[in-house]
């Protein structure tokens, strides 16, 4: 199972502190955090279920390229949220 958040401009704490420490609380194992701010960067975290806290386990500003939950290796261009595509 994997969670992925995309931080809002609106809600940058709940995005950032709240909603991860939910999902560790609920045993999500892989939590992956997406910032919009200053172009697009893919923060990635695996569930330390001892602590219930999630460690962070990569990031990525062009290509996310990861082994797991599953294989992925995509241009983080690719990832671009509706409000930054061009028009």
């Amino acid at each position: 199972m994997l969670a992925v958040e995309i931080v809002s401009p609106t809600s940058i704490a709940m995005d950032r502190i709240t909603k991860p420490a939910l999902y560790a609380a609920a045993g999500i194992p892989y939590y992956w955090r997406i910032e919009t701010f200053e172009g697009l960067v893919v923060h990635t975290h695996t569930l330390d279920p001892e602590g219930q806290v999630y460690r962070p386990t990569g990031s990525y500003e062009v290509r996310l390229d990861v082994p797991e939950p599953w294989a992925i290796s995509i241009p983080i261009e690719r990832l671009r949220p509706r409000h930054m595509k061009e028009r």
